[in-house]
């Protein structure tokens, strides 16, 4: 199981570090350049890892709006970033999110060594924009052909800002996600970024599928931490480490640290 592989923890706490935007985005900041990126990168994942955070994931949350087909210059700043902020020293497991490309993603963590992505690898859904219906036999031949099957797909069950077209109960949906997708684990998100998605559905998808690996993936904060980790494998983390609670702000250190030992984990 890709949890019990990657992390020492047996319910990992995994933080982001929300990239500033980047070139081919429509708000990169070309002249402050990639510096300031790294900088700012750099300064997010030193104080997660210093906060004992359990594993990162690296997302270019700032290219709005998403691309279905991320630019090749992005690509390339993506893991110019990346390399920068890790240097050789992997502190703890990473991932890759390039929103919504799990090509990109791939192509990303094999050039830096991430150990998974995270994205939308299955399903059809439409929402904010438009109509998206990821080619999920072809992600899995591209990363066959990448040689690097040891890159974990963690999949987003029912992504933010759109709704599924499956009209299939959700637990039913991941039951068969799990069965027919080669993916390691299964996200699972509330409406929109921050909103926790409800402890019966979390607890009925987790009850669906087993002993396979659930990761909560919104709404995580200092108060709910430790309910959602009763349910869920995992949780992926973001707003409530940043200063104020803000989006926008940079990760606070103390934060983290709040956050480890409101989750009620032994550590």
């Amino acid at each position: 199981m890709l949890m019990k592989s990657l992390f020492s923890h047996a319910k990992p706490i995994i933080g982001m570090v929300h990239l500033d935007s980047l070139p081919g985005a429509a708000e990169y900041n070309s002249s402050s350049g990639l510096n300031k990126v790294i900088e700012h990168a750099k300064s997010d994942y030193e104080n997660l890892v210093s906060g004992g955070i359990d594993g990162v994931i690296f997302c270019n949350e700032n290219d709005k709006p998403y691309a279905k087909d991320i630019r090749k210059e992005t690509v390339a700043a993506m893991t110019c970033v990346v390399l920068s902020v890790i240097s050789g020293n992997h502190a703890v497991p990473f991932g890759i999110d390039m929103q919504w490309d799990p090509f990109a993603s791939l192509a990303v963590a094999s050039a830096t060594g991430a150990r998974f992505i995270r994205g939308i690898t299955c399903g059809t859904f439409c929402g904010d924009l438009g109509l998206l219906a990821p080619d999920t036999a072809g992600i899995i031949k591209y990363r066959n052909e990448l040689d690097d099957n040891h890159i974990g797909i963690i999949t987003n069950l029912m992504p933010e800002f759109s709704r599924s077209i499956d009209l299939r109960p959700v637990s039913l949906i991941a039951q068969t996600v799990i069965n027919s997708a080669r993916v390691d684990a299964i996200c699972v998100s509330g409406a929109m970024a921050g909103q926790a998605a409800p402890y019966q559905q979390l607890r009925e998808i987790k009850e669906a599928v087993g002993q396979f690996p659930v990761v909560a993936n919104t709404g995580i904060n200092f108060d709910t931490v430790a309910n959602i980790l009763e349910i869920a494998d995992a949780c992926i983390v973001a707003t409530c480490l940043k200063e104020n609670g803000h989006p926008g702000g940079r990760i606070e250190m103390q934060r983290v640290k709040r956050l480890i030992e409101r989750s009620g984990k032994e550590r």
